[in-house]
């Protein structure tokens, strides 16, 4: 079972118990509580229900199988139901074990093709010729998945970033005149100035470890949601 597939049977699971529990008089006060989050009164005149409610926090990112605080915050506020949270605190422990597995696996790649490395030489000719033809085709597949991811994360994290672009570039080691001439450039234009920052680190400033790198850099400048982001996309890509 995926960690998405997961989610959704505690959503549901979540929903069935909750949904009539939370009378209108605690939606009202659901509703006060996340309009910033939501940030669009049309769409909170929309809000008649949880699943609704729900929904629109999902489309705001702000409710994912990554973030599942709206059901944390609801359980304990609004429920109280012991099996509910039980469930919540499982699916928790969950998803903290995949995401520190995954990226155990990331910070060790490079390691696991040294040691691929070692053993093929210790192997006879023909061997190493066949093995030599696999990693080549190996290779190939990897470059042009690692690329796809490049292109993914570029264009999601250029959409959102803003004016954090600046701080998060120089973090990964861009000069200060190319950033100023990428502004200068586009000057009116905040993700094109993004999007072009971000390209220039991806083909000619990044390393094997530009995942790491680009988190750190998005962490450094205070952008954790997009840290986050960048962790949900890379973690996507390897369990696909």
């Amino acid at each position: 079972m995926t960690v998405e597939v997961k989610y959704s049977c505690l959503r549901e699971e979540f929903l069935s118990i909750t949904q009539s529990n939370i009378d209108d008089r605690a939606l009202k006060v659901l509703k006060e509580y996340y309009a910033v989050y939501i940030h669009s009164k049309r769409k909170l005149g929309l809000v008649n229900d949880l699943r609704t409610l729900l929904k629109i926090l999902e489309k705001r990112d702000v409710l994912s199988y990554s973030k599942i605080e709206p059901l944390d915050y609801i359980s304990k506020n609004f429920l109280n139901d012991p099996l509910v949270q039980k469930k919540i605190e499982d699916y928790k422990f969950y998803l903290q074990n995949t995401q520190y597995l995954s990226f155990c696996d990331m910070y060790q790649d490079e390691n696991e093709f040294k040691d691929k490395d070692t053993k093929e030489v210790q192997t006879n000719e023909p061997e190493c010729q066949a093995a030599s033809q696999s990693h080549a085709t190996n290779f190939r597949s990897c470059s042009e998945q690692e690329s796809k991811l490049q292109q993914m994360v570029l264009l999601q994290i250029s959409e959102r970033i803003g004016r954090s672009w600046r701080d998060t570039v120089r973090y990964l080691g861009i000069p200060e005149y190319q950033i100023d001439a990428i502004q200068e450039k586009y000057p009116m234009n905040m993700k094109e100035q993004s999007f072009e920052a971000l390209k220039l680190y991806m083909y000619q400033y990044s390393t094997d470890k530009w995942k790491l790198n680009l988190v750190h850099a998005l962490e450094k400048a205070r952008r954790r949601d997009l840290k986050e982001l960048a962790e949900k996309l890379i973690m996507y890509s390897r369990i696909e």
